[in-house]
Order: structure tokens, then C-alpha cells, then sequence
């Protein structure tokens, strides 16, 4: 008698880890809970039933598949593995990105550490990348004027944003570390992806905010 309330109950505890899994906001809990859930509707199919319904135990599986693939790209955004540690040190700069999108954002990316100095964007011509200087000295001219730029800090993106011309020339020192992006790329990237368009608009604002302050 125990055993077959046992048997008859699984497919109660599989609905109710069902709703459960719809209260979660966290997408790997919720997915978790649907594989729990799902595994235990399978296990039903098969102990229950006097006739195995294939049927609903291959759309079960498949499922099942979906759920366990989707929690791996979840798992995979979330974790910050296979980084050089130099991009270890910019993925801690750009706080708002998750793994996952900065992973993205890299594989557009060219790392640069001169021999010599370098004139990454000149006043008044159109910007097509945009910098990330993570290390090294910097030097902004604009009207006549010179002035150090502090790093870590982004240089172009002015010009990304608004679509205007450089508003400065800016130059980078011999052994300067600093990542560039392709600027048509860059935005191409934003349009596929919503979130890293977020998050980096926020990390150039605040960068220009930053400068303004300063200045």
C-alpha cells in the first residue's frame, strides 16, 4: 500500500516542483527545478503506467535535454574561466558585464602594448575604435592645451556614442597596455546582444562623467 501511494505520488511531487520552478527568478534555480521535475515524470512513465506511454517519455527526454543545455550556456555566461590575467584585470574594471558578455566583448577585441608611442585618435577626425587603456601613460592635446589621462580609462568614446568626430587627440606612451575595438563591430555586437549594449553604455558614461569631473 505504501509503495503505491509512493508510485501514484511522484507525479503530484513533479507538478509541485513545477510551480515551484515558476517562482524563481534566477534562471538556473528555475532550470534545476524543472529537471528535478522532469526526471521525476519520467520516472513515473515508467512505474506507473501498465503501458509505457513512449510518447510522453521521449517529449520528456527531449525536454530534459533542452533544460540541461540551457543551464549550461547559464552556468558557461556566469563563470569567469579560460581569462588571461590581463583580462582578468579588465573583466574586474567592467564590473557590469558578466562573463559571458565579456567573453563576447573579447573575441572582437586586439590587445596592444606599443614600442613606441601612438596616436590612438586625432581632434576632429571620425573615430573608428574604440580604446580601453588599462596601464601606461596617456597624454589628451585638445585646443592647443595637453593634459595627462589616468588609467584605466576609455579614449573614444565620444565619438562612438554620438557618432561625431574625435573631440581630442589622444596618445599613448611606449609600453602602454590597452585593448581596441573595431567600432563598427562593436556596435554590430550591441545590436545582436541588449545586454552589452547595456552595460558597456554604462561604463562609457560613467568613464565620461568621470573625466568631466576630473576636468
Amino acid at each position: 500500500m505504501i509503495l503505491e501511494i509512493s508510485r501514484l505520488g511522484l507525479i503530484h511531487v513533479a507538478a509541485l516542483i513545477s510551480v515551484a520552478a515558476l517562482t524563481c527568478r534566477d534562471q538556473i534555480v528555475l532550470r534545476a527545478l524543472l529537471v528535478a521535475s522532469t526526471l521525476l515524470y519520467i520516472l513515473y512513465y515508467f512505474v506507473v503506467p501498465a503501458v509505457l506511454l513512449w510518447d510522453a517519455v521521449f517529449w520528456t527526454v527531449v525536454n530534459l535535454g533542452v533544460n540541461l543545455f540551457m543551464m549550461a550556456q547559464l552556468v558557461l555566461a556566469r563563470t569567469p574561466f579560460r581569462l588571461s590575467d590581463d583580462e582578468r584585470r579588465l573583466h574586474a574594471a567592467f564590473g557590469a558585464v558578466s562573463p559571458g558578455e565579456f567573453r563576447a566583448l573579447m573575441k572582437i577585441a586586439v590587445w596592444h602594448r606599443p614600442q613606441a608611442a601612438e596616436t590612438l585618435v586625432r581632434e576632429g577626425a571620425p573615430v573608428d575604435h574604440v580604446y580601453y587603456i588599462l596601464g601606461g601613460e596617456a597624454l589628451v592635446l585638445k585646443g592647443g592645451r595637453s593634459l595627462a589621462l589616468p588609467s584605466p580609462s576609455f579614449v573614444g568614446e565620444i565619438g562612438f556614442l554620438r557618432r561625431v568626430p574625435a573631440t581630442a587627440t589622444v596618445t599613448v606612451e611606449a609600453g602602454a597596455l590597452y585593448v581596441a575595438w573595431p567600432a563598427a563591430a562593436l556596435a554590430a555586437l550591441q545590436a545582436r546582444r541588449p545586454s552589452i549594449k547595456t552595460g558597456l553604455d554604462s561604463l562609457l558614461a560613467c568613464d565620461m562623467a568621470a573625466k568631466i569631473a576630473a576636468a
